[in-house]
């Protein structure tokens, strides 16, 4: 059994995340203060903040990272690297689609989206943060694959963003935009679709 003071750590540090994810959505990442997070944590000590996260860049990057279950892929590449592309593809589609249906991450993905058009440095912190880290998994995937002989040579690195932009526009048209033609569009069917058109541009061609 836990000891009851690292219950209560525990229960604390999940408090200040589920009131920065508040506040970041009502006040925007750039405006929200570390005194903002405390109040909204039941008026909790500012400083104690620090004792949880070393800044709120950090306590972005628990939130989605605790929230994106696609970032254990990434984690664990071995896992997905000798899957065949339309196998290995639909995985990360579908894992990556999957992490909209948490409670509370469609308003994360607002605030990113918002925040990055009114202050670049927040996108730039974000891709650096956790974009170029998910692109370079895709990317190395992608590699593999050529080497294996599944797909032809490519730019890998181009083709992981293009992958991804094609997911992130479905996203974007049913969770953010509400168009009534994507709000009934399925995860599958994204997937499928997306797949569908990404390998059979990449597979060999035949003699």
């Amino acid at each position: 059994m836990r000891k009851k003071d690292e219950i209560d750590s525990a229960d604390r540090r999940q408090q200040i995340i589920e009131a920065a994810l508040k506040v970041f959505s009502t006040k925007g990442f750039h405006k929200a203060t570390n005194k903002d997070i405390a109040e909204a944590a039941g008026g909790i000590s500012p400083g104690l903040i620090y004792w949880y996260f070393k800044d709120k860049e950090d306590l972005l990057l628990t939130i989605i990272r605790e929230r994106a279950a696609v970032f254990q892929l990434a984690d664990h590449p071995e896992r997905i690297m000798d899957l065949a592309p339309r196998e290995g593809l639909a995985l990360i589609g579908s894992t990556y689609l999957s992490v909209f249906r948490v409670p509370g991450n469609v308003a994360i993905l607002r605030i990113l989206v918002g925040e990055a058009i009114r202050f670049p440095q927040i996108g730039e912190m974000f891709f650096k943060l956790v974009g170029r880290r998910f692109l370079d998994f895709l990317s190395q995937y992608l590699q593999h694959q050529v080497e294996l002989g599944r797909l032809r040579p490519h730019a890998s690195m181009i083709a992981a963003r293009s992958f991804l932009g094609m997911l992130v526009v479905n996203v974007v048209a049913r969770e953010l935009m509400r168009q009534p033609e994507a709000l009934s569009t399925s995860d599958e069917q994204i997937v499928t679709t997306v797949v569908d058109i990404f390998v059979s541009g990449l597979e060999p061609r035949s003699q």
